[in-house]
């Protein structure tokens, strides 16, 4: 009881915070565009003085090799092609306040997935975000629509300017994974030294949850050398900028689970919170060192007990705590047309119940190098993972290795 009031407290104060913070300095949506995953190209439609139009095409082609998942036992070998992302963007501005964005995006067809490959290949096409933004007075944004959840750094990191092959396959937020709908206030204060993000969005959307509640988020950063000041961060600066940055959001939604659906008994709510660091820095003459680290847990009251718990509640988006760790190191000097940028990463993750495994712990590490031959408008990545469960009884849950190239083009 005491941590739902925590963190109901902390869900009001966060809209407080947004409504009284007042903000110094102002990032436009040209700005914004220019830092965010879309690439500073693209084909721009000049409307009138303040208000234009820009198109991008981005894509992520993908082969993956893991050594488990086909022939009759599951056991032998498994060979994937596909498109990890492959998107167009509409985004611009209608006037000096009020952007927008649409991204359509479409994936597939995978078979290979975080801890499992699917018998049959996997396909999606949707509408990935489609909001409006409007800027009120002194850096204060409201961003209305499908859009990013503010929760984890991970996630609000640009989807085509990772530091790694991509983001962690945990770091999701239950339901709704990486996007929600409703609102996010958002801004930044003390020389643009705090950013400070609240958002209202929908949450769980099912008929079959407890209650129809909303789901909050608030999260904070405070930027130790240069600003992080738009919405989203990016993995990697490329040497660009001087950064120490620490983080931590929290979120709540109340009646978001049953922990036996057939009765619809046993409702419980959900809360989660996460921390997370990132540094960029040069190192001499010869590049730029990013390090960067994060810890987050889901809770869901300990719904996995039940006879018949909600699935969002259990499984690699379910209850579980976790942390990852990741370091790069981009070498200014050129090898033929492009720049070499080794990777390193390693994840820790204990979960509830994956795979019917009671108190699962996965450990995911990995390695690999970019080569940039036009920033991240044309990124060859090469990366080489191991996954391995505490617990191999099950034998959906036996340890294995995947190797991953990716050609990565955007205009």
């Amino acid at each position: 009881m005491g941590s739902v009031i925590r963190m109901r407290t902390f869900a009001v104060c966060a809209v407080w915070l947004i409504l009284l913070v007042p903000g110094t300095g102002r990032t436009g949506a040209a700005e914004e565009a220019k830092s965010s995953c879309l690439t500073s190209d693209g084909a721009v439609i000049q409307m009138s003085d303040t208000a234009f139009m820009r198109l991008n095409y981005q894509s992520q082609l993908a082969a993956t090799w893991r050594d488990t998942g086909s022939g009759a036992d599951g056991t032998g070998s498994t060979t994937d092609f596909y498109f990890r992302r492959n998107r167009l963007t509409i985004s611009g501005q209608a006037s000096g306040s009020l952007s927008y964005s649409i991204k359509l995006d479409q994936r597939g067809p995978q078979r290979i997935g975080p801890v499992d490959v699917a018998e049959e290949p996997v396909s999606d096409f949707d509408v990935l975000e489609a909001y409006v933004e409007a800027e009120l007075g002194n850096d204060f944004h409201v961003t209305a629509g499908t859009a990013k959840i503010p929760f984890t750094r991970e996630v609000l990191d640009g989807c085509f300017n990772p530091l790694t092959l991509d983001r962690s396959l945990f770091i999701a937020t239950p339901m709704q994974r990486t996007r929600d709908t409703g609102l996010v206030f958002w801004g930044n204060a003390i020389q643009s030294k705090v950013k400070y993000m609240a958002a209202i969005q929908e949450g769980q959307e099912s008929g079959s949850a407890p209650e129809s509640s909303p789901r909050y988020t608030g999260r904070v950063h405070l930027a130790l050398l240069d600003p992080e000041n738009v919405f989203g961060y990016s993995g990697t600066y490329l040497g660009n900028k001087m950064v120490f940055t620490v983080g931590a959001a929290a979120q709540y939604e109340a009646g978001a689970v049953y922990d036996d659906v057939s009765s619809m008994t046993g409702g419980k709510d959900y809360q989660a919170w996460t921390a997370d660091v990132f540094i960029e820095y040069p190192v001499g003459l010869t590049g730029s060192a990013t390090l960067s680290a994060a810890y987050m847990e889901t809770n869901f009251d300990d719904a996995y007990r039940g006879a018949d718990p909600d699935p969002g509640s259990v499984g690699i988006d379910g209850e579980k705590k976790g942390w990852y760790a990741k370091a790069g190191f981009l070498f200014l000097d050129a090898v033929g047309p492009g720049q070499v940028q080794p990777f390193v990463r390693h994840e820790e993750w204990d979960f509830a119940l994956l795979n019917g495994v009671f108190a699962q712990r996965v450990t995911w590490t990995g390695g690999g190098v970019n080569y940039l031959i036009n920033g991240q408008n044309l990124r060859l990545t090469l990366e080489y993972a191991q996954t391995d469960f505490k617990d191999e009884d099950n034998p959906d849950s036996m340890d294995f290795k995947t190797i991953t190239t990716m050609l990565q083009f955007g205009f």
